[in-house]
């Protein structure tokens, strides 16, 4: 159990952290990403629920 957290401490210590500028710009591409997937997948459901009432109307 010792060497584990002996093991963790040096790995720790090798962790390199983004600065300001590279944390600003990756955290605005994943919200921006997360936002036009949501939009995507809303207008495919959308477009499936008015098939879907289509073709209920249609039998």
């Amino acid at each position: 159990m010792g060497v584990f957290f002996k093991d963790f401490v040096a790995e720790s210590k090798r962790i390199v952290w983004p600065n300001r500028k590279e944390l600003f710009s990756k955290t605005s591409t994943v919200i921006t990403l997360s936002i036009l997937v949501a939009i995507i997948l809303s207008i495919f459901d959308f477009l499936f629920g008015q098939c879907l009432v289509l073709l209920h109307n249609w039998i």
